[in-house]
């Protein structure tokens, strides 16, 4: 078989398709350096993330498990004192750039 034998138009017309992502638009909040302190297991151990304050609790709980290796639902996120609710933004805590905010073992919190 030789390469004569496929004589079909390849159609050389069509544009070429991107597999390039379209730019995601921009979300509605901003970023913040937060530095998240687990209190659970022996020892603090404390990470620092970039997130959108807009960024729902229960998904940074995610990701925090994630990289705690716990499961979210073992934990509260809490931030001066108060414990975040799952269902809110972060920006309804008021958290700064640079806060510290706590693990802490949903047995415990309040």
């Amino acid at each position: 078989m030789s390469f004569d034998e496929f004589d079909e138009d390849l159609g050389g017309e069509e544009p070429v398709k991107s597999k390039t992502p379209a730019a995601k638009t921009p979300s509605a909040g901003k970023k913040l350096t937060l530095y998240f302190m687990s209190t659970i297991g022996p020892g603090e151990k404390k990470e620092k993330l970039i997130v959108n304050d807009a960024n729902r609790v229960s998904d940074i709980k995610q990701t925090l498990g994630n990289l705690y290796g716990l499961d979210p639902n073992d934990f509260h996120i809490s931030s001066g004192g108060v414990t975040m609710d799952e269902n809110s933004q972060l920006k309804d805590y008021n958290v700064s750039d640079g806060d510290d905010i706590l693990l802490i073992p949903a047995s415990t919190a309040g």
